[in-house]
């Protein structure tokens, strides 16, 4: 069976889903972090503020890239 896209349109179909996804889920992310920092002790904040972006760039980088694989796969 082909496909109903040519493969330019499908490959863009799955980047597109993948960068909304990875942008929900990471601020969704970013939520949850922000509210457990409130429990830091002041001198542990700028720590805990810096690795808290670091988890939140490699989650949405994670997320991106697993949601664009299973799109090809399944637009296919």
């Amino acid at each position: 069976m082909t496909a109903p896209w040519p493969a330019s349109t499908r490959q863009r179909r799955a980047i597109r889903l993948a960068r909304w996804v990875s942008l929900g889920s990471g601020l969704g992310f970013a939520g949850y972090l922000t509210l457990m920092l409130r429990s830091v002790p002041p001198g542990w904040l700028g720590t805990g503020r810096t690795m808290s972006a670091l988890a939140v760039v490699a989650w949405c980088v994670l997320t991106y890239q697993i949601v664009k694989r299973v799109a090809l796969q399944w637009l296919k």
